[in-house]
């Protein structure tokens, strides 16, 4: 008895010490307080926030390249350096770790794709999604589902909540040029598979169990695992129908590669569909945000617009390469507030460097975008929209990253831009529109807590549309 009494506590010390003492082996790294990063997180602050709060004066206050962080017992070194991030993620050393096992995510998206694969594996898949998303982007899907969120908008004056719009038209734009298939949540966004859709994706966020993946081992959350296997189901049946109606979407292309496997095809299918949504609907609703909060910008944006699109047709890539103002206020909105506010992270089997920082093996690395992204060393005023910073000769040097950097960047960057620019062009040449008053985005956007996705999605974000004239 008296020795269990002695022991328990020495454990649970123990216990703490690896929970919340950095390692020996970490101890010359820059670090942020374990207690400031854990009232973070119960507080459920988002996770742009913590970075701009907790992470981000490392580097522009001390000029600290790297800084390590903490959560919940694991140390992860934060890159905020361009450079030292571009020839990490180049070096084929730092391999991507996968998140913890437990997590509801594999149940959707599966592992078995171009996401989550590593090596040779990963290298087969990158080449196939690739290839299948190699054609002419599809404009005139885009400007189909921007007239169909028009018939919501309306023609005079109407207040909508624009982060939903967001996700729906981007669902359908998806659903159309991935799938070939309409899902109609412009339409009717509680649809089955709209609302099953949000669901689980809301569930992936949710705590506790994103904190403590282990709980869904233990307490799964039956309702949660269904409706991830009806979405599965979903993209099953249309794969399926895709095999005998071919065309020119990119499962179509996929299922014309014999290389995949039936359950390779499914989930790269599914986690193209996910990673495509959640990232394009955060970019859209930025872009309409910024945009909100910046009349002047709005103005200048739309008159580009307007002397480029003269003859009453939709967008095609001519006319969109000629509006250049709009592209970088596309890139100012994704700078300002990115969709993903980080790479997965990587570790290396071999001790490494990170500058003048010696890493030992093991130590887990992630590229903070949207730390680089706020850098006032290079971005003056990094907290002001500024288009302007895009319109310089010299634009492929700008330290960006909107879909990561090296050699896993997101395969359907392009796509992704080609869709905003269109669906942007077209809203600036049919509304106008501003922040209804006392809105909580008034002086800062507010994203939803997104912890284990890592996305920032604006939460809440009521915009005022008025029809044009």
């Amino acid at each position: 008895m008296w020795t269990t009494l002695y022991v328990v506590p020495v454990l649970f010390a123990l216990l703490l010490y690896k929970l919340f003492v950095v390692p020996r082996s970490l101890a010359h790294i820059p670090r942020v307080s374990v207690i400031a990063q854990l009232k973070s997180y119960i507080a459920g602050e988002s996770e742009d926030q913590r970075i701009k709060r907790l992470i981000l004066p490392f580097a522009n206050e001390n000029g600290h390249p790297i800084v390590l962080g903490w959560i919940f017992g694991i140390w992860i070194v934060h890159v905020m350096d361009y450079k030292i991030g571009q020839a990490a993620l180049k070096d084929r050393a730092w391999v991507r770790q996968l998140p913890p096992q437990d997590l509801m995510l594999w149940k959707f998206v599966g592992q078995a794709n171009v996401a989550f694969t590593i090596g040779d594996v990963w290298r087969r898949h990158s080449r196939i999604v690739i290839k299948a998303l190699s054609g002419s982007p599809p404009f005139a899907d885009f400007s189909l589902m921007a007239h169909k969120l028009f018939s919501v908008l309306g023609s005079g004056t109407k207040t909508v909540k624009w982060d939903e719009l967001s996700q729906q038209v981007t669902l359908d734009i998806l659903g159309t040029t991935v799938l070939g298939h309409d899902f109609e949540a412009i339409k009717n966004p509680d649809s089955p598979f709209a609302r099953g859709y949000r669901h689980v994706m809301h569930a992936l966020t949710e705590p506790p169990y994103v904190f403590l993946p282990f709980l869904d081992k233990y307490f799964p959350r039956r309702d949660v695992e269904q409706e991830a296997q009806n979405l599965r189901k979903i993209f099953s049946q249309i794969i399926e129908y895709k095999r005998t109606h071919l065309a020119d979407d990119l499962i179509s292309h996929m299922i014309s590669n014999p290389e995949f496997s039936d359950s390779e095809l499914l989930d790269n299918v599914v986690v193209l569909f996910v990673a495509g949504h959640d990232t394009t609907s955060g970019g859209l609703a930025s872009v309409v945000y910024y945009l909100a909060r910046n009349p002047d910008c709005q103005a200048k944006a739309r008159q580009e617009v307007l002397s480029v699109l003269t003859d009453g047709k939709d967008p095609t890539m001519d006319t969109v390469t000629r509006l250049p103002y709009v592209f970088a206020c596309i890139k100012e909105a994704m700078r300002m507030n990115n969709p993903s506010n980080g790479t997965l992270p990587r570790s290396a089997a071999v001790p490494t460097q990170l500058g003048s920082y010696a890493i030992p093996p093991n130590t887990l690395m992630m590229f903070n975008i949207s730390a680089v992204h706020h850098l006032e060393s290079e971005f003056k005023d990094h907290d002001r929209f500024d288009p302007e910073r895009f319109m310089v000769a010299a634009d492929d040097n700008t330290p960006v990253a909107f879909f990561g950097l090296g050699l896993r960047q997101c395969p359907a960057r392009n796509f992704a831009m080609w869709e905003l620019r269109t669906v942007t062009a077209l809203l600036l040449k049919e509304y106008e529109w501003y922040l209804p008053k006392a809105s909580p985005h008034e002086h800062r956007v507010h994203n939803a807590f997104s912890f284990s996705t890592n996305l920032n999605l604006p939460l809440d974000l009521d915009i005022v549309f008025t029809k044009r004239q």
